[in-house]
Formats: structure tokens, sequence, C-alpha cells
């Protein structure tokens, strides 16, 4: 008899467009008009993912791939920020 395997959540970073396991990308989320990194504990509402990468950070900040992932227009600077100290802390 098999035992039945769970496969770990796959996401796909919107820079880079590859599906890879949910634990190897960084979550973002819009929380009370800002952007904000997903802790241990992930925010509800519209997120997307990026791989912790720095090639493909700066690829989604150049196609401003964040305003099509969460559906409403983000200040670059801002994402830039954030996703910095998300990135600088982890």
């Amino acid at each position: 008899m098999r035992r039945h395997q769970t496969a770990k959540p796959m996401r796909r970073c919107i820079a880079c467009r590859e599906s890879k396991p949910q634990d190897e990308l960084m979550r973002f989320t819009v929380q009370n008009g800002g952007l904000r990194a997903d802790g241990a504990i992930p925010a509800e509402g519209r997120g997307f993912y990026l791989c912790r990468d720095r090639d493909c950070i700066d690829a989604a900040i150049k196609r401003k791939a964040f305003n099509r992932a969460l559906r409403r227009s983000v200040d670059a600077d801002e994402v830039a920020r954030v996703i910095d100290e998300a990135f600088n802390n982890n």
C-alpha cells in the first residue's frame, strides 16, 4: 500500500515567471494602502511572489510587474524600498 505524498505548494515569480516551491520565494502584499513583505504568518489579500535573486528583483522593478500583480498602481520608489528591506532582513 502506497502512502499519499503531499507536494509542496508551487508559486510563480512575477519577474522570471518560473514556478518554484513556495518556501523558496518571498511574498509581498498590500496592507493598509502600503506594500509590505509577508513574514512567517502570511497576510490576507492580493499578493505576489518574487525570487530571492537580485536579477529577478531588478527585472520586476524595471517591467513594473508589481502593478500587474496587484492590479493597481504602486509607487516604484516604495516598491524598491520595501523589497530592499525585506531581502536585507532575510
